[in-house]
């Protein structure tokens, strides 16, 4: 699977999870909500032709177009919106992967100097 495994069952609790999110939002006007919502699903394993490939065939089957979002990153993505909630799907070509592997390959290198005593 291109996405991960998930338990048996997992769509329709995660849909279950959504509605009932909705209904407990709209029974308390008096809770704050976020400007907008993304439900973001990553391609993750694959090829990158097979990622592409994907990509192109969630974008054909939710009406979007296909985005080269980073072309230095390689992020492949299509989106469509309900409101201000956005469903998206987004793919990270190998290359794209390789530098971010890189530049956290860092991460443990460098550190900060303490502040002095007293400071």
């Amino acid at each position: 699977m291109m996405y991960g495994t998930f338990p048996d069952g997992h769509r329709a609790r995660l849909i279950e999870g959504l509605h009932a999110l909705a209904s407990y939002l709209e029974a308390r006007p008096e809770l704050p909500v976020p400007h907008a919502s993304k439900v973001a699903v990553s391609v993750l394993f694959g090829t990158d032709e097979e990622k592409k490939a994907e990509i192109q065939h969630i974008a054909r089957l939710i009406g979007s177009d296909l985005h080269l979002s980073d072309p230095d990153q390689g992020h492949y993505s299509a989106a469509t919106c309900f409101g201000p909630v956005e469903y998206s799907v987004t793919a990270i070509m190998d290359a794209g992967m390789a530098r971010w592997d890189a530049w956290w390959s860092y991460r443990d290198s460098i550190s900060p100097d303490p502040p002095p005593p007293g400071a």
